[in-house]
């Protein structure tokens, strides 16, 4: 919550005023603020109105020709279902989880159609929980713009991708850690519960796999930080070593671990010369970058409460990813709609205008027609989006040591006053 004091007429408070308005957004923290001083039933009734709106524009969105990933949910699902090997033959490249839920859905359905609307139903209600989550947290507001966000619509309905499995996953981990109360040197049921979701988070798509270091670094005693750090990630590699059982654990290690999506880093590109660069991301300077500022990163956010800090995860990956694609614009949404910063909102402005005017994606009218006076093609397109996603993250690092610049929910002041 946050009690910013209208500006004195001095010079030094006038700048601190528009930077403070203009950079940090330090209005959105009031118009949060005031909302969730509504009482609670007017609040749940404008996040009831906006989820139906939100589902509505996700099932029409997924009677759109789907992409690439649809076909290959079809043609890994049928393979899975006939006993042949999706990783070998399709190049399958996500853990088992994702892999028995689009069987379980094929083998339910007589027609693609319905398969596809199976798959949008399953990402609608993953939406609705991460919604439910942010209520629950003390975003209402946030909610609101999660669940109308033309991104996540974009995402979770026409393209169809497990981002947010994995966010609910990660922040409904997060959020049942946040109950544990003042830490102790035990491990008590929190603990498990949070890292049996945050390794079935890990399970569908790895999305989160430094989130355990990060809350290795936070202060604490030993024993519980050492147990978030290795108990995800050892039931993470169970689960993927269950797919040993059934095809060669080669292939599917290299199709998983080995995986270097689009290698594309907007981060490498943005600040390696432009002769210079592919050769540094051939080498996996992508993924060392990532690494080195992630871990950096969660050093930095290491004081955040836990959901919070997942939060700040998600914008911390997209930003020093090491490969970007359409998908992975979705991910830091929740966390785009409560810390709205100038960077934050450009970025978010303009990837709607990328993703809703895309003729293979929303292609929305008038947007279809003014994307690609926007944006260069998608080649480009995530290194056009990168200054303003890195600009946000910088504003987003600062707020979080200068008192009123971020809004945080009662329930994360209370876990910060421990």
């Amino acid at each position: 919550m946050s009690n910013i004091q209208a500006p004195a007429n001095s010079s030094k408070s006038s700048w601190t005023w528009a930077f403070d308005h203009l950079l940090f957004f330090t209005w959105w923290v009031r118009i949060q603020d005031g909302f969730q001083a509504w009482n609670r039933s007017t609040r749940l009734t404008l996040v009831g109105l906006c989820a139906v709106v939100g589902v509505s524009a996700r099932l029409w969105a997924q009677t759109l020709p789907g992409n690439w990933d649809f076909g290959q949910w079809v043609n890994v699902s049928n393979a899975a279902l006939s006993g042949q090997d999706p990783y070998a033959l399709f190049g399958y490249n996500y853990p088992p989880p994702w892999l028995i839920t689009l069987s379980a859905m094929n083998a339910v359905t007589a027609s693609t159609d319905t398969f596809r609307l199976l798959i949008s139903l399953l990402l609608i209600v993953t939406d609705l929980g991460i919604a439910w989550l942010l209520v629950r947290r003390g975003y209402a507001l946030a909610a609101c713009g999660f669940l109308l966000s033309p991104v996540v619509i974009a995402i979770s309905g026409q393209h169809q991708q497990v981002e947010g499995i994995a966010v609910f996953l990660a922040l409904a981990a997060m959020a049942v850690l946040g109950t544990a109360g003042k830490t102790t040197n035990r491990i008590v049921a929190q603990d498990w519960w949070a890292v049996l979701l945050l390794g079935l988070s890990l399970s569908f798509k790895p999305v989160f796999l430094i989130l355990p270091l990060w809350l290795a670094l936070r202060p604490g005693p030993w024993r519980p930080r050492i147990f978030r750090l290795l108990a995800p990630l050892v039931l993470f590699g169970l689960i993927f070593a269950s797919a040993f059982l059934v095809y060669p654990p080669r292939e599917i290690i290299e199709k998983v671990l080995q995986h270097s999506g689009a290698n594309n880093s907007p981060f490498i590109n943005a600040f390696v010369p432009q002769q210079l660069a592919p050769w540094v991301l051939e080498q996996g300077g992508g993924k060392f970058a990532f690494l080195v500022l992630l871990i950096a990163a969660g050093w930095l956010f290491r004081k955040l409460p836990a959901f919070e800090l997942a939060l700040a995860y998600t914008l911390s990956a997209v930003v020093f990813s090491w490969a970007m694609v359409n998908q992975y614009l979705a991910g830091p949404m929740a966390a785009v709609a409560i810390f709205l910063n100038l960077g934050l909102l450009i970025w978010f402005l303009l990837s709607s205008v990328y993703l809703g005017g895309s003729e293979g994606v929303l292609n929305l009218p008038i947007l279809n027609s003014v994307q690609p006076h926007v944006l260069l093609d998608w080649e480009r397109v995530m290194q056009d989006l990168f200054p303003w996603a890195l600009l946000g993250w910088i504003i987003f690092a600062f707020a979080t040591r200068l008192p009123g610049r971020l809004y945080f929910s009662k329930q994360a002041q209370d876990e910060l006053n421990r």
